[in-house]
């Protein structure tokens, strides 16, 4: 029997039954190929799989936490994780969705290659835009898996039926790790170009642009395992690569006459250094037009045939049909209330991001608060400086009576957050100049979405490699906050200021099984401190459960477990499926 690694819709597609798919009649002509490829797509955007984008990248961090109230289901999941008393029957402990799109990416790898000989209209140089999209995909998903799970299988054949025995073992992420970076170096011999498409395809499909911001992500991630110089100078060129990719599209006026989804509109000029969007109308054209001249890749979400429910069971409003008074997840007062304070994301009012990103930003006697970005339909007036008239927004979350069609992609990767990746690899590599390197893509970063000359960052105030490094850190939370990105980066943020991990060791090979601590690296402690400003009450005894490196990653589930002995759980996890009490 096939286990729930890959059965949990696993081969239902919305193009053909299980038996036309899997049989002798399917794979004989390039609309069939065609059809399965945009099914991957397709099931990237399932409610579960946008799910663990956002929870696996974001919730466990300062920027997120859950919504105080009684909902049950799945905010009971995200209040346990919270409080350090998740188990393996934790439904966001479930990879599934993941593994499920990685076979169906296994499929149109495995089976497209006779199509050539069948259907004339399927050449070779169609089958390689399609390798070079699953392969892409292939790659991003086990990626997430390994930053979610740490030890985890990484898939590369296509399970046809759920008879299939698929008794797999896992490895150490320096071997996943080097699988993704294959996938990704052979996606890129025959990429899909960065300018084929003007239309929603030029971001929504991935392409040369997208493939090098995930290969960039993964060297960013090993580099800050293993502190190879290497992987941080790699990740630098790459997004460099994408960098200038983006001001040829903007030089070329790319994309219907005019640098912006709008197309013609004055969104920025071609004397910036950049071509980013001006902060007035980032906001909007980012997340709520959608397919913006920064977006490097994207799932099209249309709130018909792909809506965004993920999101809206996150961020808005899990069962509207029930009433529901709000999405599962809030913001953190201490980080996003107010600008200018200790703990705050923010240094300025005059900061777009301050107000556009949560509602009631400003506001006092808050206790959590509603998350407006990819949430708000509207956007707010931004009238130079005119801060006061933004606050009309923040009072009323909520979608305007549209409670059926939520339509705001999902955005994997953008400019922005590429010339950030780039910042962080240079603060690592030696030299001042890097760290001056470093400090103008921030600098730029921030300056586009602040509006008042006097609030722009300034040099003089970072002085050590750790200066630079932290602010990198805070300029991602600013401007990445809840797109699935910030615990990431904690975790990059932990493992540089760490020895001794062992990334070549599965964790139960480093512990032997056992689930004392001892055994393992204890984490960073500013970390560590970062993470407890998302708690209102007893943070530092809430973040002491998760004090060493396995504590950050999630159990396998229960399910996985009955069905595949050769699987090993998270060792930091007792008999009674708790985590260890330290």
């Amino acid at each position: 029997m096939l286990p729930t690694l890959l059965m949990t819709s696993c081969i239902d597609t919305s193009v053909l039954p299980v038996d036309q798919i899997t049989g002798d009649d399917f794979w004989k002509s390039k609309a069939e190929v065609t059809n399965m490829v945009t099914d991957v797509y397709k099931h990237m955007c399932a409610e579960t799989a946008v799910e663990r984008y956002l929870v696996w990248g974001n919730f466990r961090s300062d920027e997120m936490a859950p919504y105080t109230g009684n909902l049950g289901g799945k905010l009971n999941a995200l209040k346990d994780i919270s409080e350090g008393s998740m188990t393996s029957t934790n439904t966001y402990a479930d990879w599934s969705s993941m593994y499920d799109i990685i076979n169906r990416c296994n499929m149109v790898l495995e089976k497209a290659p006779a199509v050539i000989s069948n259907d004339p209209a399927y050449t070779q140089e169609t089958y390689w835009t399609d390798e070079s999209q699953m392969l892409g995909i292939r790659a991003l998903c086990h990626f997430y898996l390994i930053r979610a799970f740490r030890d985890i299988h990484y898939s590369t054949t296509a399970y046809m039926n759920s008879s299939t025995d698929m008794n797999v073992s896992q490895e150490a992420p320096i071997y996943t790790l080097e699988k993704c970076i294959n996938d990704l170096n052979k996606a890129l011999e025959h990429p899909l170009s960065s300018t084929a498409y003007s239309d929603w395809r030029r971001v929504g499909l991935l392409n040369r642009d997208g493939i090098k911001a995930i290969l960039a992500d993964v060297y960013l991630w090993r580099a800050s395992m293993t502190h190879n110089q290497d992987d941080y100078r790699k990740c630098a060129d790459l997004c460099q690569e994408i960098i200038d990719s983006k001001i040829e599209q903007r030089n070329n006026s790319f994309n219907g006459g005019g640098f912006g989804p709008w197309g013609g509109g004055s969104t920025t000029t071609t004397d910036q250094k950049y071509p980013l969007l001006d902060g007035e109308y980032a906001y909007a054209m980012n997340f709520i037009n959608g397919n913006s001249s920064e977006s490097v890749f994207e799932l099209q979400m249309d709130g018909t045939s792909n809506s965004n429910n993920g999101m809206r069971n996150l961020f808005w409003n899990y069962d509207e049909k029930n009433n529901r008074p709000s999405g599962f997840v809030k913001a953190p007062v201490a980080v996003f209330g107010n600008a200018g304070e200790v703990n705050s994301a923010y240094t300025t009012k005059t900061d777009y991001r301050f107000y556009e990103n949560v509602y009631d930003a400003g506001g006092s006697n808050l206790t959590e608060m509603s998350i407006r970005k990819m949430v708000s339909l509207t956007n707010l007036p931004n009238t130079a400086n005119n801060f006061t008239s933004w606050k009309a927004d923040n009072s009323t979350p909520g979608r305007n009576g549209n409670i059926t069609q939520v339509s705001q992609n999902h955005i994997f990767y953008r400019l922005t957050d590429v010339m950030l990746m780039k910042a962080e690899a240079l603060v690592q590599l030696d030299g001042q100049e890097n760290l001056d390197a470093a400090f103008e893509l921030v600098y730029e970063v921030n300056k586009r979405s602040v509006a008042s000359e006097a609030d722009y960052l300034a040099q003089t105030a970072y002085i050590t490699q750790g200066d630079y490094e932290k602010l990198v850190l805070d300029e991602r939370r600013r401007e990445l906050c809840f797109e699935g990105k910030r615990w990431f980066d904690l975790l990059r943020y932990n493992y540089r200021h760490v020895e001794g991990i062992r990334p070549d060791l599965m964790l139960w090979e480093i512990s032997g099984g056992s689930a004392n601590k001892n055994a393992f690296v204890k984490n960073y402690a500013e970390m560590m401190t970062l993470v407890q400003l998302r708690y209102t009450e007893g943070g530092a005894a809430k973040c002491s459960k998760i004090n060493w490196e396995p504590y950050l990653y999630f159990p396998v589930l229960e399910n996985e477990l009955k069905v595949n002995a050769n699987l090993h759980q998270n060792p930091v996890y007792s008999s009674n499926d708790m985590y260890v009490k330290n």
